[in-house]
């Protein structure tokens, strides 16, 4: 995906690392200290209706967590984002968000 591969991105991991003093958000949390490894959106921008809401989603630090490499699959499992069904929904929602650029209506 584009969004994070670009400035802006790698701007609010920074933020985002920074934040959390390059510990796991959810160990601190739990009183372990653990490295933390990747981010982690905790509303899922692809998600988003609309390309502004997308970004907003993306880039706003604070939808945005540092997690250890368990934490983080733990989140995705609870969020069961990688089902068919969701993987199914999201490209249905990336599709309608295309249709929606292509009218002019994305904004």
């Amino acid at each position: 995906m584009r969004m994070l591969n670009d400035k802006r991105w790698r701007e609010t991991k920074r933020i985002v690392w920074t934040r959390a003093g390059g510990l796991c958000e959810w160990c601190k949390r739990d009183g372990y200290i653990r490295a933390g490894i990747d981010c982690h959106h905790i509303i899922p921008f692809e998600s988003a209706k609309t390309q502004e809401e997308m970004e907003r989603l993306c880039y706003d630090p604070n939808n945005v967590v540092l997690l250890c490499i368990p934490c983080h699959t733990k989140a995705h499992v609870e969020l069961k984002s990688k089902t068919k069904a969701k993987v199914k929904e999201r490209r249905a929602q990336a599709f309608e968000r295309w249709k929606a650029h292509m009218k002019g209506d994305d904004r």
